[in-house]
């Protein structure tokens, strides 16, 4: 290993350099990977982030890429992994009865509780409110919000921290 990329892997300072060098084809790499721009920026981030962690681990005998990519590679498979489809081939299913029976009953619990959410969320404040719906219910990532919303990372999280405590006040109110 250089003295140079000793001092990289050395210097917290100096990561985000290494960041900077090879965070975009890192991001590219795993979009080929993961079939997703989005995905493969939050892989990059905690690859760079585990990379970072566990500088103290790099041997040198590959380069910072190389040893970067394979975090990533190892942190996309994980996703990968548990987003894997169930086979429905291998449930056995109930009478058709019993599911219609279930399902009514299914539905009228969630009907309720969905009311009480709605009215739960009235009374949180809109600049939370729009973050949590955001968040939780249409599935977006933090860094797609923040974007959206063109607000700091930090205060997204904030802000949905802030949400969800007032969200859980308003739930048991």
């Amino acid at each position: 290993m250089s003295v140079h990329q000793e001092k990289v892997v050395r210097d917290a300072d100096r990561f985000g350099d290494l960041h900077k060098k090879y965070g975009p084809r890192l991001v590219n790499s795993m979009t080929g990977v993961v079939r997703d721009r989005e995905a493969a920026q939050e892989i990059t981030a905690a690859a760079f982030a585990k990379a970072f962690e566990k500088r103290d681990l790099f041997r040198g005998r590959s380069s910072l890429y190389t040893w970067v990519h394979a975090i990533a590679l190892n942190e996309a498979r994980r996703e990968l992994s548990q987003k894997r489809p169930v086979s429905l081939d291998a449930l056995e299913l109930p009478s058709p009865a019993l599911i219609a029976t279930d399902r009514l009953a299914e539905t009228s619990e969630r009907s309720e509780e969905m009311r009480r959410l709605q009215q739960a969320l009235t009374r949180v404040p809109e600049i939370y409110r729009r973050l949590l719906v955001d968040h939780f219910v249409h599935g977006h990532p933090v860094k797609r919000i923040a974007r959206r919303r063109q607000l700091p990372f930090g205060t997204v999280l904030s802000r949905i921290f802030t949400g969800k405590r007032l969200l859980r006040a308003a739930w048991g109110a």
